[in-house]
């Protein structure tokens, strides 16, 4: 009978230890789901983040080349306007030059104005008779 009970004796050993482990696996299997759940948890709330981060650079990026496109054009606009402007002052130096002309000022006087052009008086000089 002592093989019969140690056979018995181990069967209850063993027993007793499955019947203490089945609980501390539950709670291990149960830790390790929760584990898990906070990992997707905190890869679901990273990758939003992240995805927020992402659309707030882009929108930002797109905001300042907008703005750098606006200047630009903005730029542009006054350099076209500043030579349109340069034409008409050489333009209006072109005609000032003409008409300081002595000659058109005395066409101008004769032709429109009806004025007599007198020949120039001369005066003589004392002395050597120059």
């Amino acid at each position: 009978m002592n093989a019969m009970s140690a056979v018995q004796q181990e069967l209850r050993t063993r027993r007793e230890a499955w019947g203490q482990a089945a609980p501390m696996r539950e709670r291990d299997a149960r830790e390790a789901n929760r584990r898990a759940a906070r990992r997707r948890l905190w890869n679901r709330a990273t990758f939003a983040i992240c995805c927020l981060v992402s659309f707030a650079a882009v929108w930002w990026v797109a905001a300042k080349g907008a703005q750098i496109y606006e200047l630009n054009d903005e730029h542009a606009k006054l350099q076209a306007a500043i030579a349109s402007q340069q034409a008409i002052n050489a333009n209006l130096e072109t005609q000032v030059s003409e008409l300081e002309q002595p000659a058109h000022i005395l066409y101008v006087a004769i032709n429109k104005l009806h004025m007599v052009y007198k020949n120039p008086v001369m005066i003589p000089t004392q002395g050597n008779g120059e």
